[in-house]
């Protein structure tokens, strides 16, 4: 009996043994999928993250290829209107912005939309040229902005520049042409104001663009004027190629090819290489040479060659003595344009040649 209920005691403690041990242990299936369930937690956030910094990246370099892309936009119009608002000043002119919504009467031609008529020639060349709003675009030329003095000249001395990217470069063209050309085509050229062409530049890079305050250097440090009376006003003539150009002549400026130069008068006894740099200075004298009291114009800081000459000479036409500016350089000042006192003279004594002035022809 004593031994029977031994057994029965042994039976109920291994069959409480083996209970605690089953509670305290899971199948092995179970541990397996927790450890599966934080590696995959673990993998997703990992995905997550190179999903956000590929979106972010993309986001970027989205960013960053839109900048590239907009080449003009208003930030940089508005900083044309500030540069040109101070260069206008330097050059004692008065410039007006245009687009096509507000077009500049240009001798007839509006601008900017003229453009679309295919009219436009740039160094003699027909140009594919439009408006953009951007600067980008599949023409070669891509004007982005338009400034005209049209509205507050008086004579035919207007200046019509056209703001663009040549193939994405910067590039100023401008245009003085008043009147029809037998190719139909409205003829422009690159500035030759290096302070304009720098300036828009700049602009186009994002960067700042100031116009030195040349005027007013010229007003504290000029001398009396040496310009003869003769040659204040504004000349026309008809270069070989049938180009109009003018040159305007006051006390202390001279303007030629939309650029414009500040005269002074320098002590030739300096040095010019040791002087101050003035891109938009240039230094005066007066000779006569043939008979021709010459005004010599050679650069500020000029150090070699022999400059420009201007200088009025009287030329009988049709029994009436007329007056006639003669531009000239060169060692021998040699004649290389005559100009006219209006652009009807100027058309009617187009190619003429006068046997008391000598040409570049005569110095071979």
């Amino acid at each position: 009996m004593n031994k029977l209920k031994n057994i029965a005691l042994f039976i109920i403690f291994m069959a409480f043994f083996l209970t605690a041990c089953s509670s305290n242990r899971q199948p092995a299936f179970a541990n397996k999928g927790n450890k599966s369930s934080s590696t995959q937690k673990k993998a997703v956030k990992a995905s997550s993250k190179k999903i956000q910094h590929r979106a972010t990246s993309s986001s970027s370099s989205s960013s960053s290829a839109k900048h590239e892309t907009t080449r003009w936009n208003s930030a940089k119009a508005a900083g044309l209107r500030k540069f040109m608002d101070q260069w206008q000043q330097t050059m004692g002119q008065q410039y007006e912005s245009y687009t096509p919504a507000k077009n500049v009467n240009f001798y007839g031609v509006k601008y900017p939309d003229e453009l679309a008529n295919k009219t436009t020639a740039v160094n003699d060349r027909q140009a594919s040229v439009e408006w953009s709003d951007t600067g980008s675009g599949n023409k070669e030329y891509e004007v982005v902005a338009v400034y005209s003095d049209a509205e507050y000249v008086q004579d035919m001395g207007e200046h019509l520049y056209l703001f663009t990217l040549h193939n994405g470069q910067p590039e100023v063209l401008i245009t003085q042409q008043n009147q029809g050309m037998p190719d139909h085509l409205i003829h422009f050229k690159q500035t030759e104001n290096k302070v304009l062409s720098t300036g828009f530049a700049n602009i186009i890079k994002g960067q700042s663009a100031t116009a030195p305050t040349s005027s007013s250097q010229s007003k504290s440090q000029k001398k009396a004027s040496i310009v003869p009376v003769a040659l204040k006003r504004t000349w026309y003539g008809y270069a070989d190629d049938g180009k109009l150009n003018t040159v305007t002549i006051t006390d202390d400026t001279l303007t030629a090819g939309g650029s414009k130069i500040y005269l002074h008068t320098r002590d030739n006894n300096v040095d010019p290489s040791q002087e101050p740099q003035h891109d938009d200075w240039g230094n005066t004298s007066i000779g006569n040479i043939r008979g021709i009291d010459f005004l010599n114009v050679r650069g500020w800081n000029q150090t070699a060659g022999d400059g420009e000459y201007y200088g009025v000479k009287q030329e009988n036409v049709a029994g009436q003595n007329i007056d006639v500016m003669v531009e000239a350089g060169g060692a021998g000042a040699w004649c290389s344009q005559t100009y006219y006192v209006s652009v009807d003279l100027a058309k009617k004594q187009q190619g003429q040649k006068y046997d008391d002035i000598t040409y570049y022809d005569d110095a071979d």
